[in-house]
């Protein structure tokens, strides 16, 4: 690039936060970015912060210029509109010039500028596993095919009149999103900035088989994701058993990232792992409505079958909290994957929401998650009927409505799965109203006293007969006791209990791929 490309491209060129090289991550922001370049980017970030705060009180002005006219509001804007310009456009043209005269800048945007237009994945994946930047600034490496039928269980009942849609885009924009989903928000993305660039840092220096790569859904948004290959192979290429094998998708929570969050669970365990980031979270583009982010995860679904060449039954895929939504529309659309593990997640939002809510909000609160924010998982988990592991946190005081295991909206969520699975046992008045009082339960140990007889062979007979899952039989013909010794069997076996509050992360031992019936039949 001659010297006055270069000095043009500098005035419009990425944001770089990390240089990584001969194993160290250099902070190019505290080690080599000149002072004019911080201030100005500060600059920009106030910026930010201004058109931020400006939108979330646009209500309270356009309601203030309704009572008291607009005399007020046009006053600030012609005092503060030329000094606010001529800031911007000063700190614009110095920040182009401060990067023009620092080397380490000058020899990214060289290697940004002839990796962008690249055709060869190796030198593209080179450029990112080297530098960490603004990740806005770089093209679409696979536009997605599929997204979210009419006709799947995602969409909610709703009744939301026509001249109230307004009000509702309001409430779901302005209320519910920074509720629900405050990762989407500018203020969180902000502070978590440095956070984030030193955790894709962490992953760029420690494992060269990172791939990082942008994704676009079938409604435009740009998911922001990251593979790690732990695929062996011999010397003649012949895949060597282990669990590299097996890839695991990772769904954040509602204020969680890759670079920070469930990612790092499977991959201590050796697992192919594929994160990404829910639309509006860092780099991923979009607001996390309930289709949004079932699109984005059938991008990244698509992305891990066509590109990456995983085959479904070799795909787990693991969510966590707000997650659990987005790892139970994947098992809904898509019943052939091998693994779902659900970590202290819910059945619907709605039993979460409403009590945070005012009561004459009611209605309200109920049309506009059905419409924008349906995460109705109990809708969604159940007909998918593979391996399923739902992990609950003991102590988890986000998702339980009374403060106890009690009220932890996991539970109806695992009564949903076995009953679909299992329904003459788990619809049975009496089993049932055990397996609620084994809920109340934190530990396995009261549970098995109150199945006296308790017979592990007996359990193995009546599951060699079976076909399931789903079982319409299992339990036919089977006396009281008989049952509650076959539920509890496969109750144990569906749910895992975690010491440890929501926020808490997963110990080690509790990250495993979920119970089959193969495992103790071949026992």
């Amino acid at each position: 690039m001659d010297k006055v490309g270069l000095f043009i491209k500098c005035f419009n060129s990425p944001r770089l936060y990390q240089i990584c090289k001969d194993g160290l991550c250099v902070d190019y922001y505290a080690t080599q970015q000149t002072v004019m370049e911080k201030w100005t980017n500060m600059v920009f970030d106030g910026y930010s912060w201004l058109i931020t705060i400006v939108t979330y009180l646009s209500p309270f002005i356009v309601y203030n210029a309704y009572k008291h006219g607009l005399e007020g509001p046009v006053a600030i804007g012609k005092f503060s509109i030329t000094p606010l310009i001529s800031l911007y456009v000063v700190a614009f043209i110095l920040r182009g010039s401060s990067r023009c005269i620092t080397p380490a800048y000058r020899e990214f945007l060289e290697s940004h500028t002839e990796s962008i237009s690249s055709n060869s994945n190796i030198i593209r994946q080179s450029f990112l596993n080297k530098y960490d930047f603004d990740f806005s600034e770089w093209n679409v490496d696979m536009k997605a095919t599929a997204g979210v039928t009419p006709d799947s269980d995602i969409h909610g009942e709703y009744y939301v009149p026509f001249i109230l849609k307004p009000f509702y885009y309001f409430m779901a924009t302005w209320i519910a999103k920074p509720l629900a989903y405050p990762g989407a928000t500018y203020p969180i993305n902000a502070i978590m900035r440095k956070h984030l660039s030193a955790g894709r840092a962490s992953h760029m220096l420690m494992r060269r088989n990172m791939t990082r790569a942008k994704l676009e859904t079938v409604d435009n948004n740009h998911i922001d994701s990251v593979f790690v290959d732990n695929r062996a192979k011999d010397e003649d290429g012949t895949p060597i058993e282990g669990p590299g094998q097996t890839l695991v998708i990772t769904c954040e929570g509602n204020a969680a990232y890759y670079e920070v969050g469930a990612f790092e669970y499977p991959l201590k365990e050796g697992y192919s792992t594929l994160g990404w980031n829910h639309p509006g979270f860092s780099y991923s583009t979009g607001i996390p409505y309930g289709t949004a982010d079932g699109n984005a995860i059938e991008a990244v679904y698509e992305y891990a079958t066509k590109e990456l060449g995983f085959a479904p039954k070799d795909i787990a895929v693991y969510g966590w909290s707000i997650g659990g939504f987005s790892a139970s529309y994947l098992a809904n659309a898509h019943p052939d994957i091998g693994n779902v593990i659900i970590d202290a997640s819910f059945d619907d939002i709605l039993p979460l929401a409403i009590p945070r809510m005012p009561e004459w909000l009611g209605s309200v609160t109920k049309n506009c998650c059905r419409k924008y924010f349906n995460l109705h998982n109990v809708a969604l988990l159940p007909k998918y009927q593979g391996p399923i592991r739902l992990i609950r946190r003991n102590g988890d005081e986000i998702i339980s409505t009374n403060g106890h295991a009690s009220g932890n909206r996991g539970n109806q969520l695992l009564m949903a799965v076995l009953q679909s699975r299992y329904p003459v046992l788990f619809k049975d008045q009496e089993v049932e109203n055990m397996a609620m009082d084994w809920l109340d339960q934190t530990s396995p140990v009261p549970r098995r006293h109150s199945v006296p007889g308790y017979d592990l062979e007996f359990c193995k007979e009546q599951l060699s007969k079976s076909t399931g899952p789903p079982d319409m039989e299992l339990g036919t013909g089977l006396t009281r006791d008989e049952k509650l010794i076959l539920a509890y069997y496969l109750f144990s076996k569906h749910l895992t209990d975690c010491e440890g509050g929501h926020n808490n992360p997963l110990p080690r031992k509790y990250f495993k791929m979920p119970w089959k019936k193969s495992d103790d039949l071949t026992s």
